[in-house]
């Protein structure tokens, strides 16, 4: 979705480009990293994946040493749009001195998939090391010996000279779940799985546990283990399945320093393109590839689970801006030159969440939130801590911005991102910004989504993005699990099951905060996201239904004192109504394509047109 912002300043053209963040403060059941940083000390490393490179002395083995300088962050040699994460062990020939890497995040996860797609090498087999390339998660050492609470999941570990013995000296890749372990002397309580050949190459490696009991392991689309209990090698029937939460970790090391029979200098590189979590969720690896994908083309180059997203597409002279961060009114520049059009890219938010703008006394810019704006303005930026590293090269000060959050801004909720459910099932979408949308729903499922606020009493405008494939679908609403009923929704048969179309209802809600309910009244209906905004902006909203003058649009926009149609309204009922608190400040039959807009303040209006049983709201700015 692209739309174009713009000011005059100066009598030149002034465009910049700006992307939102997702919705702030609202979590996210997918954890993603592209490693799309700038290097092994980028402070986004620890601040937003909370990743942390091993540096000093650590294990395994004990006492080795572990350096920084080995993990790197280098540009794709097969995509200049991508990065990739190496780590590296290194051999001194001489000395035998040797140096291990391992990152590791300090947010933990339980339940759900765990995927990375990782370039596997074979430099150890010439040199017989006991070379480790590993993708796995771990609980803290601490919990070592407790059986209760140790969880570690080792989703590949690869040797290309194996010195664990099932193949020795060639190469192998194990994959193999713990109930706990003591170090020393050694003894495991586990089971493990093996593939004797070379994995050299790039792979992705899934490991799936939804069901309290299994743990699923896959190697691109083939299924290499399932474990649920200890082997016999220590005590067998123990439970494998994660007891507690998990780090994500990477590492490349070498097992109890044992070398090989090289002499030189010698370094065995481990890479990653990407990582992904998806909590409580087991997904297969083309719904995998279709996230990332997704994920990729929209420019995210990183999520979290405490509802951050982070697009990275800085250019010289360009102003990005973050949907969540925390706006303050600061003063900022614009680059001196020249400029021409350039794209609003509001990647990850949908249509009616894009911010409009006005431009006020002295190139003042103000930014409304959840604003559908398609006119002329220009761009804002926000404090510090938003601002993209060199988004700005030169000082001016002729343009001020500020930003406002609407009062009634909407609440966008991710079908997928449910607190509970019954019968319900997730799948990859082609709807606009991808993700994920739920289906396979049966009559009588059912999806609660807890912690919605209605901050303020009165009527709400729900929206539902669904697809059907079949006619008669009904779903229906509720709050309180079902104590108060909002009433149903007949689902239309929009021509297959990932054609997508909006649908809505209209509600009264007391203020309060609720679990919101959709349940299946009668089976046939794919949900990708649900809305629900508060009166005076749900009128904006509604523009994304199919009740609408399709061809409609205003102009000069923003304006002065005439607003002008593009299509024939001559006849219909016009009310304009302040954005801000939804009151109707005119009213009158529409007698030809304009009507006068030069008594309004200054602001951001809708103006409603009803002709023929059919409402279109649009929105404007009046200078």
């Amino acid at each position: 979705m692209k739309k174009y912002i713009q000011v005059l300043s100066n009598s030149k053209l002034l465009i910049l480009t700006f992307i939102f963040f997702g919705l702030s403060g609202q979590a996210q059941v997918i954890m993603f990293d592209d490693f799309n940083y700038s290097g092994n000390t980028d402070p986004q490393l620890a601040s937003f994946n909370k990743w942390q490179i091993i540096n000093g002395v650590s294990g395994p083995p004990e006492g080795a040493t572990y350096s920084r300088n080995n993990v790197n962050f280098i540009t794709d040699p097969n995509d200049a749009s991508n990065k990739l994460m190496t780590l590296k062990t290194t051999v001194n020939g001489q000395s035998k001195a040797i140096t291990h890497s391992r990152i590791e995040s300090s947010y933990e996860y339980f339940e759900g998939t765990y995927a990375s797609r990782v370039y596997l090498s074979d430099e150890a087999f010439a040199s017989k090391d006991a070379n480790i390339q590993t993708f796995f998660t771990i609980v803290s050492s601490a919990l070592a010996q407790d059986g209760s609470k140790y969880s570690e999941l080792d989703i590949i570990e690869y040797m290309a000279a194996d010195k664990w013995g099932v193949s020795p000296d060639n190469r192998v890749g194990y994959t193999t779940s713990y109930h706990k372990y003591i170090a020393n002397p050694w003894k495991p309580w586990k089971t493990y799985s093996t593939q004797q050949k070379s994995l050299a190459g790039w792979h992705t490696f899934i490991a799936t546990c939804t069901d309290g009991v299994n743990i699923r392991y896959y190697m691109d689309n083939t299924l290499i283990a399932t474990h649920s209990v200890t082997d016999n090698e220590t005590q067998a029937g123990l439970s494998v399945y994660p007891r507690s939460t998990m780090q994500i970790a990477f590492a490349n090391w070498i097992w109890n320093n044992v070398l090989g029979i090289g002499t030189g200098n010698r370094e065995n590189t481990f890479m990653t393109d990407w990582v992904l979590y998806y909590k409580n969720t087991a997904v297969d690896l083309a719904q995998i590839n279709t996230l990332v994908a997704s994920y990729k083309a929209q420019g995210l180059k990183r999520r979290n689970l405490a509802g951050q997203t982070f697009y990275d597409t800085p250019q010289s002279g360009v102003a990005t801006v973050y949907k969540d961060c925390n706006y303050g009114g600061y003063a900022v520049s614009l680059p001196a030159g020249n400029y021409t059009l350039a794209n609003l890219q509001a990647k990850g938010i949908l249509d009616n969440d894009i911010s409009s703008l006005k431009v006020q006394t002295g190139y003042e810019v103000v930014l409304y939130a959840n604003d559908n704006f398609a006119g002329s303005s220009a761009i804002i930026t926000s404090d510090n801590t938003c601002l993209v590293a060199n988004s700005f090269n030169d000082i001016a000060s002729s343009v001020r911005v500020r930003a406002v959050t609407n009062s009634s801004p909407s609440i966008l909720i991710e079908a997928e991102n449910y607190t509970s459910m019954s019968g319900i099932q997730t799948e990859a979408t082609t709807d606009t910004g991808g993700g994920l949308n739920v289906g396979y729903a049966d009559t009588a499922d059912w999806l609660s989504y807890s912690n919605i606020n209605f901050p303020t009493s009165g009527s709400y405008l729900i929206e539902y993005r669904v697809a059907s494939g079949v006619s008669g679908a009904i779903i229906s609403s509720d709050l309180s699990a079902g104590t108060i009923q909002l009433g149903a929704v007949n689902i239309p048969n929009t021509g297959g099951w990932q054609n997508w179309q909006t649908v809505s209802q209209t509600v009264n809600v007391n203020a309060g905060t609720y679990n919101f309910g959709i349940y299946i009244q009668n089976t046939g209906v794919n949900i990708n996201w649900i809305r629900i905004t508060k009166s005076a902006s749900a009128l904006a909203a509604k523009s994304d239904s199919t009740d609408k003058i399709e061809s409609l649009t205003v102009y000069p926009n923003p304006t002065e004192s005439e607003l002008f149609f593009s299509a024939e309204i001559i006849g219909a009922n016009l009310s304009i109504i302040n954005s801000q608190d939804g009151a109707t400040v005119s009213s009158q039959k529409a007698n030809s394509n304009s009507i006068d807009v030069a008594g309004l303040k200054s602001g951001v209006y809708l103006i409603l047109v009803e002709k023929d049983g059919i409402k279109t709201v649009r929105r404007f700015i009046k200078k």
